[in-house]
C-alpha cells in the first residue's frame, strides 16, 4: 500500500509519535506529512525520533481532517512510501518577512533531481508543497518570487492555531516561525490540482484598487474612493453594517474565468484589512459564497474520475467555520471518505499566489 492516513489524539507529542509508529509498523514512509493541533508542543521532533529515515513536514492547525472525520486537538498524518513518491527534497526558508532571494534554494532543489531539464522533461510527475507560517504575512511576495525562479507548481497552505499554542511550520526535526517549508515530490504516477472557492460573482461591476498597503494587507481605496463606501454601495447596505458581510461577500480577482478570493478582515486605520493583500492596479469584483458542500462535490467529481493514491485538502478556516455554522461538517467530510485523505483549516491557501476562502486540493495519482 502506497499511502496510509491516521488521525491521532494523545497526551502529548511523544504519545502521538508512539501511536503513529505502532500504526505504521512495517510501513516505510518516504514522506510523512502532518497537520497538528497547536496544542501539541514540537510534534516534529517526536515524529522524527519515531521515523528517523523519513522526510517529515507539517504545520500547526486550528482543526484537522482525515478521511471522513473532522477533529480538533488531534494530529492528521499521511505517510507516503516509494510506490507513490519516489524522491522527496525538503528545504526550509527562514525569515520570509525579509523577502529572501529564492534562487539559490530552488537551484539546489532542481539539482537534487538532476537539474531543470530533468524536471521539465517529466513535468507531469513533479509537484511542490509549500507550508507557510502565517504570522509572517509574507505569502503574497514569497509566491511571486517563487514563480520567477521555478516552473514547478507549488500548492499548500498557511498555518493556523487552536485556542492555545503558536503558529508554526515543521521540518528537519525542528519547528519554525516566520518561515516556509518547501518540498518537491517526484510522484510515480503524476498528480492533479483542483481549486474550489464556492464563490461566484455577485456584481459584474469592476472595481479598481487605487490605494493599498500590500505588505500590511490594508485596502484603502477602490475607484479613488474609500473602499468601505464603494463596497457598501455595491452590496446596497449601510456603511456601518459592512463588517457583517465580509465573509459572505468577499472580493475576487477574476482571470480567465478563474476566481481568486480575497476576504476582508476588519476596519482599521482608515481602511480595511485583508487576509490576502491586493496590489494597486488590480481589478476586483464583489463575490457571494454559494453552497460549499455541493460545489466541492462537483469539483471533486469532475477532477478525479479515477481512483487516486491520496488527496490533500488545504481548506480555508473561513470555509470550516461556514460548514460548522450551517451544520454541514458531516456531509462535507463524507465527500473525502472515498479517498485516503487528510487536510487542515488554513489561514490561506497557495496556488499560483496566495488566496483564501478556498479549498486547494492536491491529488496524487
Amino acid at each position: 500500500m502506497a499511502i496510509k492516513t491516521l488521525s491521532i489524539k494523545g497526551t502529548d507529542s511523544h504519545d502521538i509519535a508512539q501511536q503513529a509508529r505502532g500504526a505504521l509498523a512495517g510501513f516505510q514512509p518516504k514522506l510523512l506529512l502532518f497537520f497538528a493541533s497547536s496544542t501539541y508542543e514540537n510534534p516534529e521532533a517526536a515524529l522524527k525520533e519515531a521515523f528517523p529515515e523519513s522526510e517529515i513536514i507539517g504545520s500547526s492547525s486550528h482543526s484537522e481532517f482525515c478521511g471522513s472525520s473532522f477533529t480538533s486537538s488531534s494530529v492528521s498524518i499521511m505517510a507516503m512510501d516509494s510506490d507513490s513518491v519516489s524522491v522527496v527534497c525538503v528545504q526550509v526558508v527562514e525569515n520570509i518577512s525579509a523577502e529572501p532571494d529564492l534562487r539559490g534554494t530552488l537551484e539546489g532543489m532542481h539539482n537534487y533531481f538532476g537539474g531543470v531539464d530533468e524536471i521539465l522533461a517529466n513535468y507531469e510527475r513533479y509537484v511542490g508543497l509549500v507550508l507557510f507560517e502565517s504570522g509572517a504575512k509574507a505569502e503574497e511576495i514569497f509566491m511571486d518570487h517563487l514563480g520567477t525562479v521555478t516552473d514547478l507548481l507549488f500548492v499548500g497552505g498557511s498555518s493556523s492555531t487552536a485556542d492555545s499554542g503558536a503558529s508554526l511550520v515543521y521540518a528537519k526535526g525542528k519547528q519554525y516561525s516566520n518561515a516556509a517549508v518547501l518540498a518537491v515530490l517526484k510522484t510515480t504516477k503524476g498528480y492533479d490540482v483542483l481549486k474550489t472557492q464556492s464563490a461566484r460573482i455577485l456584481s459584474e461591476r469592476k472595481l479598481l484598487v487605487t490605494k493599498s498597503d500590500l505588505r500590511n494587507r490594508i485596502l484603502y481605496e477602490l475607484d479613488n474612493r474609500p473602499c468601505g463606501e464603494v463596497y457598501a454601495e455595491v452590496l446596497g447596505v449601510p456603511l456601518d453594517e459592512i463588517q457583517n458581510y465580509f465573509v459572505r461577500n468577499p472580493l475576487g480577482v477574476v482571470a480567465d474565468n478563474e476566481i481568486f478570493v480575497r476576504t476582508f478582515n476588519e476596519i482599521r486605520d482608515g481602511g480595511i484589512t485583508l487576509h490576502c493583500g491586493l496590489p494597486e492596479g488590480t481589478e476586483i469584483n464583489v463575490l457571494e459564497i454559494g453552497n460549499i458542500v455541493d460545489d466541492t462535490k462537483k469539483a471533486l467529481d469532475e477532477a478525479i474520475p479515477y481512483e487516486p493514491a491520496c488527496v490533500i485538502n488545504f481548506n480555508c478556516l473561513y470555509r470550516t467555520l461556514e460548514i460548522q455554522n450551517e451544520n454541514k461538517v458531516e456531509p462535507y467530510c463524507a465527500l473525502f471518505s472515498q479517498y485516503p485523505s487528510i487536510g487542515f483549516s488554513t489561514n490561506g491557501e497557495a496556488f499560483l499566489g496566495h488566496i483564501n476562502e478556498t479549498s486547494t486540493i492536491l491529488v496524487i495519482k
